[in-house]
């Protein structure tokens, strides 16, 4: 029962930020169910695709999805996670650490600045679609390097390029969904999974997924994104320092 609620609350919380959770997810598997990170780590994957599948349905439903935008990133992460994956075993955990919360830390002072000197959005600006594979491109390198560690990097470029808090939230499940089905099939053939020990995990991350939109919808969109997007900033840069320590 508390891993359904472990499950619970991590679907609630990557609802609002649009992230997938990986982090989390390998928290409690190792942690709480004592799994070995070798085994951990893909069953994470397991565990965060189907709460992000129906996370982005409900999404889609509530309209809250720019398919356009998120087209764009996913197009671009595609080779982002290939040319990640091959080149992973050659970077470094210290490196990557370094790497990866400079991005992070730099992506989060942005968002915080969209948030305290917020702009008009610029959908219809002809260098969206190239900054939105931008974006994909490096959470697709995040993706293959280190897993579902894309989450931020994703919802933070959504913010960035001009889409509301919840906007992104929505978009960005659908982007993660996609990053994280083409990375299932690839550990399918090359990882073990505790597949016993996820499905009550999964279970409360559905249920999270799936009834967090559907109440964020029901309240004052323009307070929402007045208090998440802030958050998100200083979620990521929150992020970006746990990597160098």
């Amino acid at each position: 029962m508390l891993t359904l609620i472990y499950g619970l609350v991590i679907g609630i919380f990557v609802s609002l930020i649009g992230g997938g959770g990986a982090a989390l997810y390998l928290g409690v598997l190792t942690s709480q169910l004592g799994l070995a990170t070798a085994v951990a780590v893909p069953t994470s994957l397991l565990v965060a695709l189907p709460a992000l599948f129906f996370g982005f349905l409900t999404q889609t439903r509530i309209h809250n999805v720019n398919f356009h935008v998120g087209n764009q990133m996913i197009i671009a992460a595609i080779p982002g996670i290939i040319v990640g994956t091959i080149s992973a075993q050659y970077i470094p955990q210290n490196v990557y650490n370094w790497i990866v919360g400079s991005i992070f830390i730099v992506m989060g002072l942005m968002v915080l600045r969209k948030a305290i000197f917020p702009k008009k959005a610029t959908s219809d600006n002809p260098h969206q679609a190239w900054a939105a594979r931008g974006f994909g491109l490096l959470s697709g390198l995040m993706v293959g390097i280190g897993g579902l560690s894309g989450g931020a990097t994703t919802a933070a470029g959504l913010t960035i390029l001009g889409l509301t808090a919840v906007e992104s939230a929505g978009t960005a499940t659908y982007v993660l969904t996609a990053m994280s089905a083409i990375s299932f099939v690839g550990h399918l053939f090359t990882s073990t999974f505790a597949w016993e020990a996820g499905w009550m995990l999964m279970l409360g991350a559905i249920i999270g997924a799936i009834l967090t939109p559907l109440v964020i919808r029901k309240l004052d969109l323009n307070k929402v994104n007045r208090v998440l997007t802030p958050f998100l900033g200083l979620l990521i840069i929150y992020f970006g320092v746990k990597m160098f320590l």
